[in-house]
């Protein structure tokens, strides 16, 4: 398991999906698994921990020391701000301003 998904990618953690994507893509041409299958191993684990938004959000909250529920979080930002596209650090900071 990649202790620091983020590193191994190469990515900062403010990194959005489009750019996970795009650098997953780039070490997959890189490092394809017939050469190098432990660099390979390694930046496939990455990707699958950073993916999605609602994987990235419970590994940083989970790193805060959160215990809310990110569905609880993800829904009552929706509801504050309907129109509004929720981005991890909205979320973020949604998370870290509940009393």
């Amino acid at each position: 398991m990649v202790t620091d998904p983020y590193a191994a990618l190469g990515l900062a953690p403010d990194a959005d999906d489009e750019a996970i994507r795009r650098r997953y893509l780039e070490l997959v041409r890189q490092f394809p698994p017939e050469r190098h299958p432990e660099k390979f191993a390694e930046v496939r684990a990455a990707f699958d921990a950073l993916k999605d938004l609602h994987t990235r959000l419970q590994r940083r909250l989970f790193e805060r020391g959160k215990q809310d529920s990110i569905d609880v979080l993800i829904e009552e930002l929706a509801c504050r701000t309907p129109r509004r596209r929720a981005t991890l650090e909205s979320l973020l900071q949604a998370a870290t301003v509940r009393p």
